[in-house]
């Protein structure tokens, strides 16, 4: 069956199905302006809040345009983005996205849901009002300047992204190039993306084996765009038992999120943003009582031994002994 998913398609539709503006940028902005997109759905609105207000606090001299693509949203959050573009004094757009596009892309990783293919069809939807775009993961906060990234050079490239050395997923893809890199942080040349048919290519592998890949949307742009992009130096600030990074921005893309536990000053971080946003604060640091979280209080009861709070540590292994036995049950 032949793609219907060709160029003359993404010229002629519109893609989403309502669109909300609220436009609180002074008309007389003099500061350098920038776009960022963003991909969520419902649930992920407070973690979202919290990463526009970090952004917000900490670039207070650079006028925003965030657009924030959702399958749906809870009247209470689109309330919650109008309060936060009133605030801020910048631009807000809401797409409520027509998903029926996306169904023929496969789910490989049950946390995810299709609201992730989104991000491919950013480009056309602001083809018309921006040159270039920030895509961000929402479950991230700033903790410095984002203006490098307006006289970020791409030299012709569609996308400017982090790369990683991992040869063991380039193996598994069947690339050509030993370049593989992260979408959850992209800086996307709008026209160029465009020129080279990025989307239309990913929507030809709708229908594919699930099988071929390891992941969802990273694995299908690494295979379109195969190492034909401008690597960026690493703007996270990553910790972990073996290395450091003092970056602009804290990724929590590992299992444990700031907004189910509070491990470390990165997590407390997080939840002052929360704080200080519309959302909901969220002032327990303990995890959910559920099974599938009794690794979180493992971590939790060894976070509270090394500061000497042996109580809040007996606490911890209780909870996680009874919900490691529940989940085995």
């Amino acid at each position: 069956m032949a793609n219907q998913f060709t160029t003359e398609y993404f010229e002629t539709h519109r893609l989403y199905k309502e669109k909300h503006d609220f436009l609180y940028l002074p008309a007389d902005n003099n500061k350098p302006v920038m776009h960022i997109a963003f991909n969520i759905n419902d649930p992920f609105f407070k973690p979202l809040g919290a990463e526009i207000t970090s952004i917000l606090e900490t670039n207070q001299d650079i006028a925003f345009n965030f657009h924030v693509f959702v399958d749906s949203y809870s009247p209470e959050n689109k309330d919650n983005l109008e309060k936060t573009a009133r605030k801020y004094h910048c631009n807000i757009y809401l797409y409520v996205m027509d998903m029926s596009i996306f169904a023929g892309f496969h789910i490989k990783v049950a946390r995810f849901s299709r609201v992730t293919y989104i991000r491919i069809v950013m480009p056309w939807v602001l083809r018309h009002v921006a040159d270039h775009y920030l895509y961000l993961d929402s479950d991230m906060i700033c903790v410095g300047s984002l203006k490098r990234f307006l006289t970020t050079d791409l030299e012709g490239k569609a996308i400017g992204a982090l790369t990683y050395h991992t040869p063991d997923r380039v193996a598994f893809l069947k690339m050509k190039q030993d370049v593989y890199f992260s979408d959850g942080l992209m800086w996307i040349d709008i026209q160029e993306w465009i020129r080279e048919k990025i989307t239309e290519q990913v929507f030809s592998y709708q229908g594919a084996d699930p099988r071929r890949f390891k992941g969802q949307t990273q694995d299908l742009l690494n295979l379109v765009v195969e190492g034909n992009m401008k690597p960026i130096p690493n703007l996270f600030h990553h910790k972990n038992k073996d290395f450091s990074i003092q970056g602009i921005l804290i990724h929590y893309s590992g299992r444990d999120k700031p907004w189910e536990l509070v491990l470390d000053e990165d997590d407390e971080l997080w939840r002052h943003y929360l704080d200080i946003s519309f959302w909901e604060s969220m002032p327990n640091p303990m995890p959910p009582k559920k099974p599938s979280y009794y690794h979180s209080f493992k971590k939790l009861a060894q976070v509270y031994r090394a500061k000497g709070e042996t109580w809040k540590e007996i606490q911890c292994l209780f909870w996680y002994s009874v919900l490691k036995i529940r989940y085995k049950i």
